[in-house]
């Protein structure tokens, strides 16, 4: 199924773009509509539909394993969104979590093991920017005393464009970085870690204009 589902995603490098694409995590009637996997350590990941009227289509898509390990990230990614360039947008709520309550935007997913996340955490109120190679994670850059609250609504965005980021949240600018490793299209999708217990409320994707 996974193979299956990777070859339609390939195939869509070789269609046009639209103009505002959603990256489907759940479907309309409560199902999981992304692909679960895991980086690092620790039980499986356990995605489940959360039913919540301020989600897109009335499903949130959360990580309710609570598995406290902190080199533990769940990721669903979805399969059917392939970009090397792209302008992301990732609405979330952070609703629980005592060791972490990260929500993270996966791009230029290759595996499970090889991409770029930028995650808030309503914990330690910041914003960061990582590089995972071969499941070692690596910060890039980041911004500390950012207004990431538990029990709220957040849009992180990020531009993504060649080896320039640029990253902001609920409109306001966060920080610009820049990093060649991954260079090559990849996936998109959602990421948490440890314990956290994120809404992931809708992923939009449009081209870098």
């Amino acid at each position: 199924m996974r193979s299956l589902l990777l070859a339609a995603a390939l195939a869509l490098l070789a269609t046009p773009a639209a103009a505002q694409l959603v990256a489907p995590l759940t479907t309309s009637d409560g199902k999981i509509a992304c692909l679960q996997g895991i980086t690092g350590v620790g039980r499986a990941a356990q995605w489940e539909a959360i039913k919540d009227p301020a989600a897109l289509g009335g499903w949130a898509l959360s990580e309710t394993g609570g598995d406290a390990t902190d080199l533990h990230f769940p990721l669903c990614i979805s399969t059917q969104t392939i970009a090397r360039d792209v302008d992301a947008t990732l609405r979330f709520k952070a609703v629980g979590g005592n060791h972490a309550r990260a929500a993270g935007l996966v791009l230029r997913g290759q595996s499970a093991n090889d991409y770029y996340v930028v995650r808030a955490d309503a914990l330690d109120h910041s914003v960061r920017l990582y590089r995972m190679l071969g499941g070692r994670r690596a910060l890039i850059k980041g911004q500390d005393n950012a207004d990431v609250a538990s029990d709220q609504w957040h849009a992180l965005r990020v531009i993504l464009k060649g080896d320039s980021f640029d990253v902001s949240l609920d409109g306001k600018p966060m920080f610009k970085a820049t990093d060649g490793s991954l260079r090559q299209p990849g996936t998109v999708g959602v990421w948490s870690q440890a314990d956290s217990v994120i809404h992931f409320g809708s992923l939009v994707v449009a081209p870098v204009q």
